[in-house]
């Protein structure tokens, strides 16, 4: 009898830590499903942003459009990128220039991988916490490999930072006063040269 025991109490331990196992997996999967979820509903919203490195701080607005996504630098310098799935524009307003960019060839592709996927299983590199979320992407461009982290608040969801790491240097955006919008129109994201005449 005492054997017997021994084995049931064996048996429930094991059916308790497997149970503990999948629990916290499937909590974590269902939280990377709810940010994917927050990703997808960032169309037509915008975001204030404080861009800083070791060198400089610039501010300015992000929108988030359904295919495309604006920068708006505002201080200290009046700049403009809009980028897409495949290809960007770089407008520099004090000089009345644009230039154009394959962002296949740049790490804005993580962007759009992370803002437009739907299965929690293509995001493996994530780590939550009780108040933060963040997911690590890499991505390796002409031998340079570019880290980049995007944080969230984890109750209620929201996206606080991103975070781009290239060799030893790094910059952050740090993101607040989060507004929905009504709707951005294509024009708004319009690729073409505000200064072509």
């Amino acid at each position: 009898m005492l054997e017997k025991d021994r084995f049931l109490e064996k048996i429930n331990f094991f059916i308790v830590i497997i149970f503990v196992f999948f629990s916290t997996e499937l909590n974590g999967e269902n939280i990377v499903s709810k940010v994917l979820k927050y990703n997808k509903n960032l169309h037509n919203t915008s975001a204030l942003f404080i861009q800083s490195n070791s060198e400089s701080v610039e501010e300015g607005v992000i929108y988030f459009g359904k295919e495309r996504i604006k920068i708006n630098y505002l201080k200290p310098r009046k700049l403009t990128i809009i980028i897409s799935e495949k290809k960007g524009v770089y407008i520099d307003h004090d000089l009345q220039e644009s230039q154009y960019f394959n962002t296949n060839k740049s790490y804005a592709s993580v962007f759009f991988k992370i803002f437009n996927n739907n299965n929690p299983l293509e995001i493996p590199n994530v780590n939550i916490s009780d108040s933060l979320i963040e997911i690590n992407e890499e991505v390796e461009i002409d031998e340079t490999i570019y880290k980049i982290t995007f944080i969230y608040e984890n109750n209620p969801i929201i996206l606080r930072k991103i975070i781009i790491y290239e060799n030893k240097e790094s910059f952050e955006l740090g993101l607040f006063g989060h507004e929905n919008l009504k709707s951005l129109t294509k024009k708004f994201f319009s690729m073409v040269d505000p200064y072509l005449n």
